[in-house]
């Protein structure tokens, strides 16, 4: 199976969208309590929906995408959801300074003693610029590990889009190989993206996104909302032609940053795990990336209403 690891991105969009698939947990009923799973916590199974208890699935209604959920044990599996826990479709956001950011209701996973797996309904795209999006919340506590091992203390979570047809994996976020605590994407709604493989190369392309949580504690609580499979009008594929950026790899402290229109370009650029370091205008083509340690940036250029992303490598 290949894997392709894209940064966790802010969506700053300016392009107006043609169609698009979305959910912000709207639709199903937000019931209070705790979900108790009836399967056996020691087998990988489907999780299912019980009465009076919030929900965990939810099949398409045609207004939202339908969503299912699964759980998976520890190499050493423990009571996984089977002693009843906050996770589910639910109307109680993160806090009261952080309402959902789309709507009332939001889906939440926590103490899950195992691993909480949802996945969403595939989604055909024949654009020529598809994007997904959406917001998480991390609350802030004591996460353990690094997530490299599938056990208690452990903890980890995993953002991704599956491409169904070819078995490629585009991770939005990944916290794999590091603490979560120290990443800095606690205690605020994150709103990542990420873009995928243009339907100009391959025709008729089918996604699903998926959310993989590993946690062990009622205070370590992922919350999700609005999210957005976006197709666009074919803006962004003409705009990779407006904006070109070299050298990449640069290694001198500066890079150009051309564009085929005159005019003042506005430059993001964000690290690895979505933190802005860079937020400039630049009226001539040199943009001084010398504050920039070695490693992959991705960089979001604006000029005269059109926006391109790009690529950009610190030797």
């Amino acid at each position: 199976m290949k894997k392709i690891t894209f940064l966790v991105m802010l969506l700053i969009s300016v392009i107006s969208f043609a169609q698009s698939e979305s959910t912000s947990f709207e639709e199903p009923e937000a019931i209070g309590g705790d979900y108790t799973d009836t399967g056996d916590a020691i087998m990988a199974h489907d999780l299912i929906d019980n009465a009076g208890e919030p929900f965990v699935n939810f099949p398409s209604t045609g207004e939202e995408l339908g969503f299912t959920a699964s759980y998976a044990p520890y190499d050493t599996p423990g009571v996984g959801l089977t002693d009843g826990d906050s996770v589910g479709v639910t109307s109680f956001a993160p806090d009261g300074n952080y309402p959902f950011p789309d709507g009332v209701q939001g889906y939440k996973i926590s103490d899950v003693d195992g691993n909480f797996i949802l996945e969403f309904d595939e989604f055909v795209t024949t654009s020529t610029g598809p994007s997904i999006s959406l917001y998480f919340f991390i609350t802030e506590t004591g996460y353990e590990g690094d997530g490299t091992v599938n056990e208690s203390g452990s903890d980890r979570l995993r953002i991704y889009i599956r491409h169904i047809e070819e078995g490629t994996e585009y991770d939005i976020i990944d916290t794999t190989g590091d603490d979560i605590n120290d990443l800095g994407i606690e205690g605020q709604w994150i709103n990542s993206s990420v873009s995928l493989p243009s339907s100009y190369d391959f025709p008729d392309l089918t996604f699903q996104l998926v959310i993989e949580v590993r946690c062990n504690a009622s205070t370590e609580a992922f919350f999700f909302d609005h999210i957005q499979f976006d197709e666009s009008l074919g803006l962004e594929n003409n705009s990779q032609k407006t904006f070109s950026i070299y050298p990449n790899p640069a290694s001198n402290g500066y890079v150009n940053v051309t564009s085929t229109s005159s005019g003042v370009k506005t430059v993001f650029v964000y690290d690895v795990v979505g933190k802005q370091v860079i937020n400039t205008t630049i009226s001539s083509n040199k943009l001084n990336v010398s504050k920039l340690t070695s490693g992959v940036y991705i960089m979001k250029i604006s000029q005269n209403g059109i926006l391109s992303t790009k690529k950009l490598v610190i030797k």
